[in-house]
Parts: C-alpha cells; sequence; structure tokens
C-alpha cells in the first residue's frame, strides 16, 4: 500500500482519538497549565518527572559563546567530545557531526519529531541525524533525555534522545548578528538571522513565526598552529618523530628507496626538507639514512570552513475553540571544504609505494626505484554540499474528553560530495609503463596527462523519511495521587535511501580507496504504543509506556518503560526507571551493495610457505567488501536509572543519577579471516575467486605430493571476500552523573548562581562474540573506561551573575586523561609499548568567559571568550598532528561578540 493511502487510513483514525500536542490550548477549567515533557506524551504540571531531563535555554545557549549545536552537544559531560566534526576528509561522514549520550546511539528530534538521517554514515554503515543542518538561530531551547526512551519515541533512543525545539508563537520582529575569531588566526565564524512573527492567538487566533538566518566560518589551516607542524616531538613525554615521507602537498617531491633499503630524498626535494631518518618506528633508527620530510598539517585544515542558509517557518490556527491547525517548515543549505593532501600513488598490487622499473624511461638510477610519493593533484579532501527540506502539518483538538493530535511529515536530505586529488589505478599504472607518466621530481607531468589520470570520484546521496503519526491522551479514572493520564497512538513511517557513486568509485578503479557500489533501498515501519501515569500517592507517581514496532525486513520489536517518582519530603525526589531499547537495522546496513578496500590476506586454500608461486598467497591482497543483508535483527538495549535531586535550603540543590546500560546484537562486520576460515560451510557464498589459469596449473603441477595433499584441490586466486554484517558484538556500560546548583542574592552585589555537573564512567565494557565474559581488569580489551576516547571524568563548573542590566558567565570545561590505543600500529605501539607502560592522553580544561549588557533599549550585547587561557590541546602521540581530534580543541582562543535588537 502507497505511503499517501496509509496516511488517509491513519489520519482517520487519528480523528477518533486524542493527544496532547505542543500547541494545544490549556483548558479554562484547569487551574494549573500543563506543558509537554521530553520522553512523555502526557503533558504534566510538573517538568520533573521520572526520567532524567536537562534542558538547556536559550539564555544559556547565548551565554555560552556556542556557535552550533555540536558547540553544546560536545560540553555536555553526558555526551562530549567532537561529534566527528574534525574526522579527515576522506571519512564516509562527509563532515556530518552527531551526539551519541554515553557514547551509544542516540535520537535526536526537532520538536518532538524525527529528521531525516544524513546520507552520510561509518563504516559499519551505523548513521545519525547530522546536526550540521540545524542552525542554532531559530532554536528555543533543547532537551536532553539521559534514559532510553524507544518505548516513546522508537529507534535509535538507546543512550538518551535530543529534542531541540525551535521558537514559535513570536510576535515582533528580532535582528542577531555575531562575529567571533581565534587569536592565533583563522576559524572565523559571522552570523546573522532575523526572526519575525505576527499573529496574536488571544485575539487573531493565529501566528506566524520565520527564521532567516546565514553564516559562515572561515578555516584553521595546519600552518596556522606552529604545535601541528611539529616534527619532531621526541622532546614531549613519549613523542615520536611525525614526519611524512610522502610529502603533504601533490606538487612536493618524495623519497625514493633503491635497491629495496637504501632510502634517499627525491634529487628535487628541498633542502629545508630534506632529514635524517631519526628513531622512527617506521623504519627503526636509521640516522645514516635520509628522506624528503613534510609535516602532515602543511596541507589540512584542522577546522573546514563552512556556509549555511536556513529558514524556519511556523504557523497555528485556531479554527474553533476545539480545534487548531499547526504546520512548521525547514529549509537548510550546507556547504562545507574539507582540505587534505593528494592520494599517495602505489604500485600493481596496491600496496602504499610506486615500484618503478629499472628500464623505466623516467629511472636514471639504474636499478628498480620505489617512489613514496603523492599524486601530482593541485589539492585533496572532499567539497559536501547538503540540502535539507523537513515539514510537518497537525490538526489538534479535543473531542469530548479526549485531546487529540494527527500529524504528517516529510523530511529529505541530498547530498552532492565529491573528492579530490585522486587518481585510476590501473591507468597510472599504464601510463607508467608506456612512458607517458612522470613520478619523480615536483611535478614532471602536464597538466593534460594529471587531468586524464584524476579520477571521477563523487557520490550523491538521498536520504527521505515520511510519516504520519496519530496521538490521544485523556484521564481514566483516580488513584490516592491523582487523576490516571493515559495516552495512545499510532505510526507509520517508510524511509528512503539512495546512494550513487561514480562508476569508477563503483569499479575499485580509484587508488588507495575502496570499493563503493551503492545503496538503493526503502523499508516500512509502523508503530503502536501507550503510556500510563499513575499517581499512587500525594508524592509517588508512575510512568509505564510499551511500544510495539514492525520493521518490513527487520522483524517486530516490543520495548516497554517503567519508571517511578517519589517525593518523601518536600526537599527530596527520588526517582528510577527500567527500560529496553533497540536500534533498528539502518538502510545502509540492509541495502549496501558493497564498500571495502584492498587488504592484505592470507589464503588458507592456496598458502604454500616459501613456495616461490603459491607462498605469494600468504601474504596477498585481496578486495575485502562489506555488504549489507537483510538477515540481521534491530540491536537491543535495557536501559536502568536511579538518582535524587535534594534541595536542602532554599535556591540550592545536590543530584546524582547512577546508570547502566547493556546494548546487545550490536551489527558489525565480519573478518576477512573467518570468512575465508568458513568458506567450505557457512561463508561459502562469500568468497568469490578467479579462474584456475594455466600458469597456476603448472604451478600446482611441480608442488610435491605432500604439498599437494596439504594443500587440497587447486582453486584460482582470490578475487573478492565478502564481508556481510551480522548481530555479534557487546558493551556494557554504567556510570554516574553528578550535579549541583545554588542561587545566592546580594543587595548590592547583583545574583550569582553557581552550578556544577560531571559524568564518571566506571565501565564500557565490550566483548566481540555475545558469549565471551566481560573482564573488568587492567590491560583486558574488553575494558574501556579509562581507555583510548573514554575518558572516566567529564566535567563542567561554572558561575552566572546578573545585576540590572549586566551579565557575566565563567565556566571550566574538564576532559579527564585517558589512555593511548591499545591497538598496536606501526607509528605507536610495535616498538614503543605505549600502552603497557600506561601512557595518557593528559587532562584539560579549557575556560570560558562572556558578558553581557541589556541597557540599551531593546538592545542586548554580548562579548565573549572561550578558551580563555588559550591551551593547546593535549599532546597525542598516535597522531601526526600532535593531538586527539575526538577531544582535542584546535582552535585555541576564540574571541566574539553579539548583537541582539528587538523591534517592538
Amino acid at each position: 500500500m502507497k505511503i499517501k493511502y496509509l496516511a488517509l487510513a491513519v489520519s482517520a483514525i487519528g480523528l477518533t482519538q486524542a493527544s496532547f500536542a505542543a500547541d494545544a490550548k490549556t483548558e479554562t477549567t484547569q487551574k494549573v497549565e500543563k506543558i509537554e515533557v521530553t520522553g512523555s506524551n502526557i503533558k504534566r504540571v510538573n517538568k520533573e518527572s521520572v526520567s532524567p531531563i536537562t534542558t538547556i535555554d536559550k539564555e544559556q545557549i547565548s551565554r555560552s559563546g556556542a556557535g552550533s549545536v555540536l558547540d553544546l552537544m560536545r560540553n555536555l559531560t553526558s555526551a562530549g567530545g567532537n561529534g566527528g566534526e574534525l574526522s579527515g576528509a576522506g571519512s564516509f561522514r562527509n563532515g556530518a557531526t552527531s551526539v551519541n549520550l554515553r557514547g551509544l546511539p542516540t535520537l535526536v528530534l526537532l520538536n518532538g519529531y524525527r529528521l531525516p538521517s544524513s546520507g552520510s554514515d561509518e563504516y559499519s554503515g551505523q548513521t545519525s541525524v547530522d546536526l550540521n543542518t540545524i542552525p542554532l538561530a531559530a532554536i528555543d531551547h533543547i532537551d536532553v533525555l539521559k534514559d532510553g526512551a524507544s518505548a516513546i519515541y522508537g529507534t535509535d533512543a538507546v543512550g538518551g534522545v535530543v529534542n531541540i525545539i525551535l521558537r514559535k508563537s513570536y510576535t515582533g520582529t528580532e535582528v542577531n548578528v555575531s562575529h567571533g575569531a581565534t587569536t592565533e588566526g583563522g576559524g572565523d565564524l559571522t552570523r546573522a538571522a532575523v526572526t519575525t512573527g505576527f499573529g496574536d492567538r488571544s485575539e487573531s487566533k493565529f501566528n506566524v513565526t520565520l527564521t532567516l538566518s546565514a553564516e559562515e566560518r572561515k578555516a584553521i589551516h595546519g600552518t596556522d598552529r606552529d604545535w601541528a607542524m611539529e616534527m619532531d616531538r621526541r622532546y614531549m613525554p613519549n613523542g615520536l618523530f611525525n614526519g611524512g615521507v610522502y610529502g603533504s602537498k601533490g606538487s612536493d617531491p618524495g623519497t625514493l628507496s633503491l635497491g629495496g633499503s637504501q632510502r634517499m630524498p627525491d634529487p628535487a626535494c628541498a633542502k629545508e626538507h630534506i632529514k635524517a631518518y631519526p628513531d622512527a618506528p617506521e623504519w627503526f633508527a636509521a640516522p645514516n639514512r635520509n628522506a624528503c620530510m613534510y609535516a602532515a598539517a602543511e596541507a589540512i585544515d584542522l577546522l573546514k570552513p563552512f556556509k549555511r542558509y536556513s529558514a524556519i517557518t511556523s504557523g497555528t490556527w485556531d479554527i474553533t475553540p476545539d480545534l487548531s491547525a499547526n504546520g512548521q517548515l525547514f529549509v537548510n543549505h550546507y556547504e562545507l571544504r574539507a582540505v587534505d593532501s593528494p592520494a599517495w600513488i602505489q604500485d600493481a598490487p596496491r600496496g602504499n609505494v610506486l615500484l618503478v622499473p629499472a628500464n623505466n624511461k623516467f629511472n636514471t638510477f639504474g636499478v628498480p626505484v620505489r617512489v613514496r610519493r603523492l599524486f601530482q593533484a593541485e589539492e585533496g579532501g572532499s567539497r559536501s554540499r547538503i540540502d535539507t527540506i523537513w515539514g510537518v502539518g497537525s490538526l489538534t483538538g479535543r473531542l469530548g474528553n479526549f485531546d487529540w493530535t494527527v500529524s504528517a511529515g516529510h523530511g529529505e536530505e541530498k547530498g552532492d560530495i565529491r573528492y579530490f586529488g585522486t587518481f585510476l589505478h590501473d591507468k597510472l599504472q599504464k601510463y607508467l609503463a608506456e612512458g607517458k607518466y612522470n613520478p619523480f621530481g615536483g611535478n614532471n607531468n602536464s597538466a593534460q596527462v594529471i587531468q586524464e589520470l584524476t579520477a571521477d570520484h563523487a557520490i550523491q546521496t538521498k536520504s527521505v523519511t515520511d510519516f504520519i503519526s496519530a496521538k490521544a491522551a485523556t484521564e481514566l479514572g483516580s488513584l490516592p495521587g491523582g487523576a490516571v493520564g493515559v495516552a495512545v497512538g499510532a505510526e507509520i513511517k517508510q524511509d528512503k535511501l539512495t546512494y550513487n557513486p561514480t562508476q569508477a568509485w563503483r569499479d575499485g578503479a580509484i587508488g588507495i580507496y575502496s570499493v563503493l557500489r551503492g545503496i538503493d533501498g526503502s523499508q516500512k515501519q509502523s508503530a503502536a504504543f501507550t503510556e500510563l501515569n499513575l499517581p499512587l500517592l500525594k508524592n509517588l507517581e508512575a510512568q509505564v509506556a510499551a511500544r510495539y514496532d514492525h520493521y518490513e525486513f527487520a522483524g517486530n520489536t516490543t520495548n516497554p518503560k517503567i519508571g517511578v517518582r517519589w517525593t518523601p519530603t518536600d526537599n527530596l525526589l527520588i526517582r528510577t526507571t527500567y527500560s529496553t531499547g533497540f536500534r533498528a537495522p539502518t538502510l545502509p546496513q540492509t541495502f549496501n551493495e558493497g564498500r571495502g578496500g584492498f587488504a592484505s590476506a592470507r589464503d588458507p586454500k592456496r598458502c604454500v610457505p616459501k613456495d616461490v608461486f603459491f607462498g605469494n598467497d600468504c601474504a596477498g591482497s585481496v578486495l575485502s567488501v562489506v555488504t549489507g543483508t537483510r538477515d540481521v535483527k534491530p540491536e537491543k538495549s535495557k536501559n536502568f536509572n536511579l538518582g535524587f535531586v535534594f534541595e536542602p535550603i532554599k535556591n540550592t540543590s545536590f543530584g546524582a543519577t547512577y546508570w547502566r546500560i547493556t546494548w546487545k546484537d550490536r551489527i558489525e562486520n565480519l573478518d576477512s579471516d573467518t570468512v575465508l576460515a568458513g568458506e567450505d560451510g557457512a561463508y561459502k557464498n562469500n568468497v568469490i575467486r578467479q579462474a584456475i589459469t594455466a600458469e597456476d596449473q603448472a604451478a600446482y603441477n611441480a608442488l610435491t605430493p605432500e604439498q599437494r595433499a596439504k594443500m587440497g584441490p587447486l582453486v584460482g586466486r582470490l578475487k573478492e571476500v565478502r564481508v556481510g554484517l551480522i548481530n555479534r558484538s557487546e558493551v556494557f556500560t554504567d556510570g554516574y552523573d553528578l550535579d549541583a546548583t545554588t542561587t545566592l542574592r546580594t543587595a548590592e552585589s547583583g545574583r550569582f548562581k553557581f552550578y556544577t555537573e560531571a559524568t564518571y564512567l566506571a565501565r564500557m565494557n565490550s566483548s566481540l562474540l555475545p558469549d565471551d565474559p566481560f573482564i573488568n581488569c587492567e590491560n583486558d580489551t574488553s575494558c574501556d573506561a579509562g581507555e583510548y576516547q573514554n575518558p572516566r571524568w567529564l566535567a563542567k563548573v561554572g558561575v552566572n551573575w546578573d545585576m540590572g542590566p549586566y551579565q557575566a558567565t565563567v565556566a571550566a570545561n574538564y576532559v579527564g586523561h585517558y589512555r593511548v590505543s591499545r591497538s598496536p600500529t606501526a607509528t605507536i605501539n610495535a616498538y614503543y609499548g605505549q600502552y603497557d607502560d600506561g601512557v595518557s592522553v593528559t587532562s584539560s580544561t579549557l575556560f570560558d568567559a562572556s558578558f553581557g549588557y541589556t541597557g540599551y533599549r531593546n538592545t542586548v550585547l554580548r562579548f565573549g571568550i572561550n578558551n580563555l587561557l588559550d591551551r593547546k590541546p593535549p599532546f597525542y602521540s598516535g597522531s601526526s598532528l600532535g593531538y586527539d581530534s575526538a577531544y582535542g580543541n584546535p582552535r585555541g582562543r576564540y574571541v566574539y561578540g553579539s548583537m541582539t535588537y528587538q523591534f517592538k
């Protein structure tokens, strides 16, 4: 059935049901206005519900100096981190940013409704809403629900929910302009927004609110930061030499290897770049050998430049006292340019160097030469252009004792992403053999040759979400604490995704880049849900909710939630919740036709150690491709919270919450070794081989009878290994959220509000297979709390001051230390054992300050400094840039000013 027919059916049903909606009018018979709370379908008087919620209001947003939604999220202790903003240009995320509460899947809503998922995704196929699509200027406040909410909202709400509420029902006109820049250069951010609204609902029965905004951010180049340009960091504790021998730009000469071991700079290398090999872990100690070395930061942007233009409008029409129509429309255009180095050139087997035969006309050395250099393109990196449109229309009314809402929405994100500086692998090998391509020197090739070798490397994406929902709420009966609230509802949704790479990318023809074969799929989903608000006693309230979801391919899932809120005294609140949650397989995980790259693999059916011919199959290269599948189940979670809020005296409160989450059946790809080991069994269809050649047969016949017996029947060389997705691993995490606030009012010095919040990560344990035990011990690979990119402590401390027209805020954001990556890599652990030695990325504290003045009529002026002390990001030896892009801040000190003026 087409979704438009389903829409008509659900709309008809919805007219006989009831719900509280965002714009439902307060009944005149009610003495106290009820409000809508994130995490519930039932309106309530008190916003302190059974679930822990953090609200970031417009005043807090203004005081923070945040330049984006991600800026707000990165200082949220239950989330933290840079959300992918600083990932490399080759990332599948294509500039998209996200938030993950507790490091787990998190649902992002706009006015309580779903947005389309980003067309870009991670290698595993996981995707999320791109925070870049939402401008700060249009936001009224943000609710962060910090427990599982699948019983209310469905998929993705494993770690929690971030509900972004836009401005509405505004009258008048407001203009806001701001500009900021770093004191070390780069990163300038300019924003302008106009909000206008007309219509008084109490008199005219309608309101229309419109916000237009534009913003532009300039890049911070790697060359703008001295600490990023360093190559020799051995003076730092556990520092390494991080010089790159491939160059940083396409015009940079590289490093040559003559006769296998003798290394030397290309003769065209500039003197300032000729350096001796230090105690570099990649090549061992070799001070007698030289290279042409460059800093990795020379050709990249630490902070990517972007432009964004947005228009958001909302309207409400009170048709009758019991019927209102509501509409919301959001349009956003976002452009981002991620500058990076071009791809490095490689030999025919797709290694990390290019082998130039001795008889090549450009080879003047008389022996085979291995060339380490970048492709001679002018510039590398990517450019993303993302267009988003989102609209929701709803009817809100009252029928008998029921309040109802029927809504329909459409969301669409289109992406156009192009990559630069990549080459056609086979064509480059052909041009080299024919003497058309010169790999030596800076760039001794014509523009035409480089153009002919440059790959058509791009992708167009389109993500679409359509939904219809009907919700109802009423009061049925009563308990000792009051009336019983009841909500019921249903939803129908359809998601679509197309992922259209260029043919060269589909064919795996692009050097160093993976195969990407595209996605074209859709899935329908239907759901029914109910919720009860049970006032068991005057001071004891319970929430009971359940939701049933049916997915076209992933099957069915039912998720309950139960919560209790108890106030044993007037100044103490105790609450607890238990819920189950799920994350449905994404469309990339279901319909991906294949993505992967060339990786080393041992072929168990052809490997004959030390044999001249079959020995190559002991460490060969194979195309390893991740493919989507409709066989995976939704990922599942269990979420438990127990906490309290205590107010010993007026205007002073303390809170603490213990949270515990188990996330299992995680969807991950198999590894090549597992698939090859099961080629005759479970993974028979996952291994594709070439036909047996005459050369294969001759080499097989030359083996001894014992070797042939051990090898088994002759098969062709590996062509492709499909490492499909399965429900595989499990994560267990728990920890504590702590917060405190107190307000002091003085007659002469104004009002002071002191606040603090912190999150302590007790455990972040994972197992590769479902039956593997969790072992909470030092150095165990399943225990990640305090390990790489999982700091145990995230904290914030601040004070707000207000006196008359003056405002000021000072805040400190703290990220605790964590140990370096345990993965043995050529650049960190293989020779230095830093993980075993307990080497850490040190803790960091950044101070922010802002000052506001409202003394001019209808005007708010604000000035602020983020990273007041101009702290560099903590040193991380595992990065060629010297810092961890997941938590480090490369901006340095950022100074900004803004002005808001209201026309009245």
